[in-house]
């Protein structure tokens, strides 16, 4: 599969992830609350997105994910037919379908929502790209490993080669902020 036609089967794939998020959120909500006492308190962090616009329902780390493992298949490091057949499957829901799925399930009642974006305020000179590539193989080496095999070290190679120019992380991050969900919920 071309990158045209990836990302015309893009709004398929984030409808079924959509559908399976909303599924998975539902049943949790409903799990942790056979577990808490009534005004029992739980909070929630999440990855999110700051709107119900398409376009920005598939997160900028995703992005940069894909375009690390691209250049790997172009430089035949993964086979390119597995990066092609390759997905994250994750889902990050806007403030508003939080807030929809949690009060739709009922168990909860919203004491407070917060969006914001985890890097601000944090000091320029701690987003370095050891760090920011740390984080990405942390959060998706399980799913990289068990699609591509053992090819770990030349993605950390890979991508710290991509921010390789002094302050090309920052800008990159100051363009597409990151956004995650904090929610604290009391049991109704």
């Amino acid at each position: 599969m071309d990158e045209h036609a990836r990302r015309e089967s893009l709004p398929m794939v984030l409808g079924t992830y959509a559908q399976q998020f909303r599924k998975d959120f539902t049943l949790s909500l409903e799990l942790r609350a056979k577990e808490l006492v009534p005004g029992g308190r739980m909070v929630v962090s999440l990855p999110g997105r700051r709107s119900d616009d398409l376009a920005s329902k598939f997160s900028h780390i995703w992005e940069v994910l894909a375009q690390i493992l691209r250049v790997m298949a172009s430089e035949g490091v993964i086979d390119k037919l597995k990066f092609e057949s390759f997905y994250v499957p994750m889902y990050a829901p806007s403030d508003e379908e939080l807030r929809e799925l949690i009060q739709e399930e009922g168990s909860f009642s919203i004491s407070e929502m917060r969006v914001h974006d985890p890097t601000n305020g944090v000091d320029s000179t701690l987003i370095v790209p050891s760090r920011f590539v740390t984080l990405m193989r942390a959060v998706f080496e399980p799913i990289i490993v068990q699609h591509f095999g053992n090819v770990m070290d030349e993605f950390v190679r890979t991508a710290e080669q991509r921010w390789s120019q002094p302050g090309s992380l920052q800008e990159e991050l100051a363009g597409n902020p990151r956004v995650m969900l904090v929610v604290s919920l009391a049991k109704a």
